[in-house]
């Protein structure tokens, strides 16, 4: 005797399902009692429920968009209520009977796609591109939330600006990095932070060895920070360097908490002579912002001097740092969802502002002057996102042309 068995519906084809039947039922049960399903007010006064219960059944029984009925969905202790007022309104024994058998379907749904009502929510954001913007945003929020408890400190902005020009000698780019951390404060007093690393590296992984410079010559020793010293808090923070590897760090010691002792860190560099040409192991250009601390916001913007065609406009990837790397441009590992629009600030003249960052544009206007470049020449992009997930990198790319006539 042979036993068949039934392999389940794929997660987006049974909560498709599910939420056509809930939907169903909960506006035909409203039609029978009487209730406007776009007017809580009135879903409220017809069956006798609170206005936040009242709320979630029109949100479900008016969204076109599947995962935001899946979100409004009331708990266990909502739905015995929903149910318990549908059958003391009199609909009749078949609705009610549709009403309870709708509501097991969605419970079944969660037992065998999810195993519980949040990681159902989360799933269904993938159900429908709508929204998801703001859904990504509001789990960042929490993950920020809950990282600086843990880590023991966050900063409100992670800024990143990188310029990008021809460089002085043929087939080579010359490029200004800006990274800093604004208001920066510490949740507990024994957490140290890097506030800035200095390393380069091919597409492989390996060592890039490129001379670097600060920008700020106050800070051009070998030994020291390459801070932007006008654009620091006062007092200047000081830093511990230690190099491990190919890479430098500049780490803040411990020190008090809160908002007393918050401060900021700007950091400038400029390498000259990195190779403009595509050579092995070594095929795209990348400008990352390393989202290394839970912060409120990041702000990368990037400038493509406008003869570097292969970069405009670049391509932007969200990249988890968990795990094993992705060190190939092109891998899928570890990517993490971006929704927030590159924005095209077009060329002009005048750096971009921001009322995140108070004296971005003076920041930005500074680095220009010190390099000889005119902004005017310089194709402008930036990307802004609350929240950022923390451990990864917000990466601007784009693939170096093969040769000069590339």
């Amino acid at each position: 005797m042979s036993q068949s068995t039934t392999e389940p519906m794929s997660f987006p084809n049974h909560a498709r399902v599910v939420v056509r039947s809930v939907r169903g039922v909960f506006s035909e049960v409203l039609t029978t009692v009487g209730a406007d399903a776009a007017d809580p007010q009135s879903i409220s006064r017809c069956l006798g429920l609170n206005k936040t219960l009242a709320w979630k059944i029109s949100k479900i029984v008016g969204a076109e968009d599947p995962s935001v009925a899946l979100e409004q969905m009331p708990g266990a202790a909502g739905i015995k209520i929903l149910l318990k007022s549908i059958e003391k309104a009199g609909v009749g024994s078949t609705l009610l009977k549709n009403a309870r058998d709708a509501v097991e379907e969605y419970e079944d749904l969660i037992r065998v796609h999810a195993g519980d009502r949040a990681t159902l929510e989360m799933m269904g954001n993938e159900l429908s591109p709508e929204g998801h913007r703001k859904r990504d945003e509001n789990h960042r929020k929490l993950l920020f939330q809950g990282a600086s408890y843990v880590w023991g400190a966050q900063a409100r902005v992670i800024l990143k600006v990188a310029v990008v020009a021809p460089g002085r000698a043929p087939g080579t780019l010359d490029l200004a990095m800006l990274s800093g951390l604004l208001d920066f404060r510490r949740i507990r007093p024994d957490v140290a932070w890097v506030m800035a690393s200095r390393h380069m590296k091919n597409d492989d992984g390996t060592e890039l060895s490129i001379p670097t410079e600060a920008i700020d010559s106050r800070f051009s020793g070998p030994n020291q920070p390459p801070l932007l010293g006008d654009f620091c808090s006062s007092p200047m923070p000081e830093l511990r360097r230690s190099i491990e590897g190919a890479v430098t760090y500049f780490e803040l010691p411990e020190g008090p908490v809160g908002n007393t002792a918050a401060l900021t860190c700007m950091f400038g560099t400029m390498q000259r002579g990195v190779p403009r040409y595509r050579t092995p192991g070594n095929e795209w250009g990348e400008h990352s912002a390393n989202c290394d601390i839970p912060a409120e916001s990041l702000v990368l913007d990037a400038y493509f001097h406008r003869d570097l065609g292969s970069a405009i406009p670049p391509q932007a990837v969200l990249v988890g740092k968990m795990g094993p790397a992705a060190l190939h441009p092109g891998s899928t590992r570890n990517r993490l969802p971006l929704h927030e629009p590159l924005r095209d600030a077009g060329m002009g003249a005048l750096p971009l502002t921001t009322p995140q960052v108070p004296q971005h544009r003076k920041l930005v206007a500074s680095v220009f002057e010190t390099a000889g470049w005119d902004p005017r020449e310089f194709h402008t992009y930036r990307l802004r996102m609350a929240f950022p997930a923390f451990p990864s990198a917000l990466v601007l790319r784009y693939p170096l042309p093969a040769s000069p006539g590339d």
